[in-house]
Order: structure tokens, then sequence, then C-alpha cells
């Protein structure tokens, strides 16, 4: 008996239009989908998708309580992983929708080592938030030999120190509540001037603003920022 295929969908930042053709094709396609849902709250997810899943199509949903109890969110994979199995082994595809990017600090990351071996697994790559992000600000990432970091905003500080030395171009993704942290540590870098705070990506709640002129103390959870140094090269 054919055993299923477990495949990592990215649907991008947020506006459905941003959706690739292949996600489109194996969206309309599926017969399962899987995606993660806060609690109380609808899957960011499964909203971008919506317009391409038929009626009818089984979903498989984790609802991820408000906690950091990760005995909590643990079990709450494990009956999500419990589900998708049971697809799995009845010959059935499965889709697990992510935001932005499968791997890029998505949900199928943690799937995949937990499956992979034991089923096939595919991954469509979607339009991250940092593309998406950068595109929105006309703000190119890299020039010429720049080199460019990627980090999330709970890295300890001495770490973030260390790569703000060390690099010209910075993405600080999981912003929300360590955005005071985040502007200190630009400023010390020298590279608070320029930095941009990007809310809500692509969506009608989207918002630019220069860090240095931001006073709240918290961001909205799916913001990130963009910050360099000053380019002097023509």
């Amino acid at each position: 008996m054919r055993r299923g295929k477990l495949i990592g969908v990215g649907v991008g930042p947020g506006d459905p239009e941003l959706l690739t053709l292949k996600a489109v094709r194996a969206l309309e396609a599926a017969q399962a989908i899987a995606f993660i849902a806060a609690a109380g709250r609808t899957s960011r997810a499964r909203e971008i998708a919506s317009r391409h899943i038929r009626p009818g199509t089984r979903e498989l949903i984790a609802v991820m309580p408000m906690t950091l109890n990760s005995d909590a969110t643990g079990r709450a994979y494990d009956q999500l992983m419990t589900g998708i199995v049971s697809e799995l082994s009845q010959g059935q595809d499965v889709l697990f929708l992510c935001e932005g990017d499968p791997l890029l600090y998505g949900s199928f990351a943690h799937l995949l080592p937990r499956l992979g071996a034991k089923f096939e697994c595919e991954v469509i790559p979607g339009i991250s938030s940092i593309g998406a992000a950068a595109a929105a600000a006309r703000l190119p990432l890299g020039i010429y030999d720049e080199p460019i970091a990627l980090v999330p905003a709970t890295m300890p500080a001495e770490q973030m120190a260390a790569i703000l030395g060390g690099c010209d171009r910075i993405v600080i993704m999981k912003v929300g509540r360590h955005l005071a942290r985040l502007r200190e540590a630009l400023a010390a870098a020298g590279m608070l001037e320029e930095a941009l705070l990007i809310e809500n990506v692509t969506l009608q709640a989207q918002r630019i603003r220069l860090l240095a002129l931001v006073t709240e103390q918290d961001a909205p959870y799916f913001s990130l920022v963009i910050a360099g140094r000053k380019r002097t090269r023509a």
C-alpha cells in the first residue's frame, strides 16, 4: 500500500497573492491539510491559503496554548503528529501550512526530523517576511560583498552585540516584547539611525517606521527590524 507524502508548504508573509503557483496547485489538489493555531485565534497560515482549500478537505489542527509551558506545547505537537501519521499511513498526502517559508523559523522544521525518516517529505518554499519587508521598504538587503546577518530577537545580548559588531546589515526577527532591548543594542553598535521597524508586512495593517522614532516598548508579534551601517560606496 502506498504511503502518503508530507509536504511543507510556505504560504508567504500574509498577502494571498504572494502564494507561489506551486503552492496553489498543491492546495487545490489537497485532501488533507495540517496547521497550527494559537489558542483562541484563527490560523494565519490557513487564512492566507483559504481561497484555494477545497470544501471537504480534512483539516488537522494543533492548538497551541498561550503559555511558555513546554510540556503543553509538546502535547499539542504530539497530537498533531498522531493525526498526520494516521493520514500518511493510509496513503494520503498531508500539506502542512507554514507562514513565510517552512524552513525559516517555521513549525515544519520541528516535524521534519520527527517524520522525515519514516515518510517521504517535500518542501514547497514560500516568500519569507524578510524578502517581503525589504521589498515593502524598497531597501536592498545586500549590495556588493556586504555580509548579512539574520538573528532572532530572543538571542542573548552578548551574542547579539558580537554579531552586530561583525556585520554590515542585519535582519532581526521575532521582535515583539524585545523592542526596547534591540533599540539599545543597535544604538550601541552605531546602527540605530537608519534601522527600520516593519510590522505586519504585506497586510492592511503594515507599517514601516524608523526605529529611532518608535516610542513603544513592544512591537506586534509579526514584525522585524532591518538595520545596517550607512552605505558610502557608489
